[in-house]
């Protein structure tokens, strides 16, 4: 005996079976039964068929439940129960599915390309879907275009905004929307001279050149234009004047050197005031003295008293002059004429000291020498125009035997400091 309840089936150890269709069939040859003949007991039939059972269907989420009578009735309406698929594709398909089925997923439905409007199965549209040739596919350039499958080539080769397109006068490839800013750029695109001359066409990168060395019509000025010649005419006339004009630019070029030696002149006068020292004392660093000291004479840069004061220079005699000649180091101090010498009192009366500094760090011996000037020495009077040629000063100011001892000379470098002063006072 066996009955459906709550959705499962009980077997006896036969393991008969109630089937989805509500049909017994025997546990010894599974052959369908009549359950009326099966209960031949009419209350206890009454019993079992009017208890309360599920769909079988239950776990598959169909909430049915009502006596066992009426089990077959609502399989054949139960929306979960599976039925052969009537396209005959073979599949088993949900009552609640299978309108769905019908229409989307059975590859045996007919349905219609939306590109092409042609008629396939289920099955073959799959195959014909992403080979479709009417179907808008994006341009593989990324254009933005959407173009038939068949016409993609055809659009790439000659519509595609982003296609490589060659400049037709430097032959290099462009994308096609970027060619129309680089055309008006191309340095190989052709232009007309400007001047109009025989040459038709000329290369942008070339029209310079052209124009600096091969256009026959341009007017060209002078060589000699900034030294104030006028001439302006084509190439030939230009060479023709060039050789015919030598002694006038040969006069131009004189009268423009003498105006700039003129203000050269200026400007040194104008650079010596600002950089002038006025101070009245001068600090003479005299570099390189190894090498220096075969020389004659060094002379210091002019220095002056005040800013109108008098004009000064000191000289240093390395291998000695006069009374010192080869065995001392001579220095003497001379007047310059000056701007301000109509203003100044003469004769020049101030005292004079030379210092020659000892470098050493510990105990220091500075050579030192003073004078007061004679009024009657001519040397102290107003300089004429050009000055005296020795000045005054001390011939034997320090005797090249000391200047050994002593770290006079330091790195090669000598200091030697001159300072003019109105005190009548000598530094002793």
């Amino acid at each position: 005996m066996i009955s459906c309840f709550n959705g499962t089936e009980k077997r006896n150890s036969k393991s008969s079976i109630c089937s989805s269709e509500g049909v017994f069939t025997c546990p010894e040859d599974n052959l369908p039964l009549d359950y009326a003949k099966i209960y031949p007991d009419p209350d206890a039939q009454v019993a079992i068929m009017g208890s309360v059972v599920y769909c079988i269907h239950y776990k598959e989420g169909c909430k049915w439940s009502d006596e066992l009578r009426k089990l077959q009735g609502h399989l054949n309406m139960c929306k979960f129960d599976s039925l052969p698929c009537t396209s005959h594709c073979g599949a088993m398909i949900p009552r609640l599915v299978m309108e769905d089925h019908l229409l989307y997923t059975c590859p045996k439905r007919r349905t219609r390309c939306e590109y092409c409007q042609r008629d396939f199965t289920g099955e073959t549209l799959e195959t014909h879907v992403g080979s479709c040739q009417l179907e808008p596919i994006y341009c593989e350039n990324k254009c933005g275009s959407k173009i038939p499958r068949r016409q993609h080539s055809t659009h790439r080769a000659h519509d595609c905004a982003k296609r490589l397109v060659p400049c037709r006068y430097c032959t290099k490839e462009f994308v096609y929307d970027t060619l129309q800013i680089h055309t008006p750029k191309c340095p190989r695109m052709p232009v007309s001279c400007p001047n109009r001359c025989e040459v038709a066409k000329i290369a942008k990168e070339d029209l310079e050149t052209h124009l600096s060395e091969h256009c026959t019509v341009l007017a060209l000025p002078c060589t000699f234009k900034d030294m104030g010649c006028k001439f302006k005419g084509t190439r030939s006339a230009l060479d023709q004047h060039l050789e015919d004009a030598c002694k006038p630019h040969l006069a131009l070029v004189c009268g423009v050197v003498g105006r700039q030696q003129h203000h050269i002149s200026t400007l040194r006068q104008a650079l010596s005031s600002v950089t002038l020292n006025t101070t009245g004392t001068l600090l003479w660093k005299i570099s390189d003295y190894t090498r220096r000291q075969g020389e004659y004479e060094l002379c210091s840069a002019p220095f002056t008293t005040a800013p109108h004061g008098y004009r000064l220079q000191a000289t240093l005699f390395p291998r000695g002059n006069g009374a010192g000649e080869g065995t001392h180091l001579s220095v003497y101090i001379k007047i310059l004429p000056g701007e301000y010498d109509a203003l100044l009192p003469w004769p020049f009366s101030h005292t004079v000291t030379f210092i020659l500094y000892d470098q050493s760090q510990e105990q220091a011996c500075n050579v030192v020498e003073s004078f007061v000037p004679d009024p009657t020495w001519k040397n102290f009077q107003r300089p004429s125009k050009e000055p005296d040629a020795l000045g005054f000063g001390f011939p034997r100011f320090v005797s090249h035997e000391i200047l050994k001892k002593r770290t006079y000379v330091k790195d090669d470098a000598m200091f030697i400091k001159v300072k003019v002063d109105s005190n009548k006072t000598i530094a002793v």
